[in-house]
């Protein structure tokens, strides 16, 4: 494919390390440095959200069941249950919901230690995703790695859930309605042009995608719909200098010039693809 080397081009005089991996479910995959263990973030959250509905599809966590916010769980940075009075008490749904749509790190802390790290980890390797692994609850500090994954590993648990091989259809759609709310979309869903998303017939039908950023990392990855199908995007960013302190800007824009590429690139074979089968009525 053409589109991989002009992604090489793009990386070539960036000064971190990439990852990527791009499966548009059409038999088209492009693979850089997928294999390469990245520091998770908060993309480590959708694998405690597998866990949580692994449980719920069981019968054995009921959605409204209500866990605490114990002095234990207070972790500073993303969300907002940090800023909110000790032991409130919340469905164990909506803690879910605040840990994917906002990032909440409070909310996550409470999931792990509910769940359990080890049935976490247990269900992310019966995913297959082999080199993914949640080593503690998040924590107020710094040069501590809390988790890791791959870009190949944080596509396939993607790729799973869009073709309903975690879940049933039910439960898919509930997760999966439960993302499209996500506030934080900086590189997958940023680099597609608004005029595809906010238009009255959009190209784009959904975004649902998870992000995940700390020191030295922007990660994000997920499942852009379109009305030519689904493909399924994950890109890993490390190791970057910043010398202006303006990483965010800085990197977000290299991950948004690779979504950029590969949906223009997509919307090329969609649209080629359509003609064909237009011609060939």
């Amino acid at each position: 494919m053409n589109i991989e080397k002009q992604l090489q081009d793009l990386n070539v005089n960036f000064d971190g390390k990439i990852a990527i991996y791009y499966d548009d479910l059409k038999g088209n995959v492009i693979k850089i440095n997928e294999k390469e263990k990245y520091n998770a973030a908060s993309c480590i959250k959708i694998f405690i959200l597998i866990e949580l509905f692994n449980r719920i599809q069981k019968g054995e966590i009921d959605r409204k069941f209500e866990l605490e916010y114990l002095n234990k769980y207070y972790v500073n940075g993303s969300g907002v249950l940090q800023y909110l009075s000790k032991n409130i008490k919340l469905p164990i749904i909506d803690i879910a919901t605040l840990m994917m749509i906002i990032s909440d790190n409070v909310a996550t802390n409470i999931l792990i230690d509910y769940l359990g790290i080890d049935n976490i980890n247990k269900t992310i390797k019966n995913i297959g995703c082999l080199d993914t692994e949640l080593f503690s609850m998040f924590k107020s500090v710094e040069d501590e790695v809390f988790s890791e994954t791959t870009a190949y590993d944080y596509y396939l648990v993607w790729k799973k859930l869009n073709n309903n091989e975690l879940f049933n259809e039910k439960i898919t759609s509930e997760i999966i309605n439960i993302i499209k709310n996500q506030k934080y979309h900086e590189m997958v869903g940023d680099g597609i042009d608004n005029i595809y998303k906010k238009v009255n017939t959009p190209i784009v039908n959904y975004i649902v995608t998870k992000s995940g950023k700390y020191q030295s990392v922007r990660n994000d990855g997920g499942i852009v719909s379109t009305i030519y199908g689904n493909y399924i995007l994950t890109i890993l960013i490390k190791d970057f200098k910043d010398d202006y302190y303006l990483a965010d800007e800085y990197v977000y824009s290299q991950g948004r010039k690779i979504s950029n590429l590969i949906f223009n690139e997509y919307l090329k074979l969609g649209a080629k693809n359509e003609r064909s089968e237009t011609i060939g009525k």
